[in-house]
């Protein structure tokens, strides 16, 4: 079993500008749904579509990159979001509305 409840992976790619420009927004999510959603317990990780398994971005629907997935602590995908670069409200709203949605 994970220490996470809901897991947000970040599919990129090295040398993509989009996954560049996302990173900060990433960071900054990641910080914000850490301190005021400490009770989701949600971990954050990226999946590097060159150098990890291909296969598994297309189970789990991602077209290319940047794309996101939220996954249950059982590994289930609750949800993903294949619009590229996103605001971070945009990307919070997401990551909690996907959370809410699937609790």
């Amino acid at each position: 079993m994970s220490d996470f409840n809901y897991k947000v992976v970040f599919f990129t790619r090295p040398g993509c500008p989009a996954c560049t420009a996302m990173k900060p927004v990433w960071a900054q999510v990641a910080r914000e749904v850490e301190e005021e959603y400490p009770h989701y317990h949600v971990g954050f990780g990226e999946w590097d579509v060159e150098t990890d398994d291909w296969a598994f971005c297309d189970s789990v629907g991602c077209d290319g990159t940047p794309n996101f997935a939220i996954f249950s602590d059982d590994n289930s995908l609750l949800g993903v979001n294949n619009d590229g670069i996103l605001a971070p409200s945009q990307f919070k709203s997401f990551i909690i509305s996907t959370i809410e949605k699937n609790r």
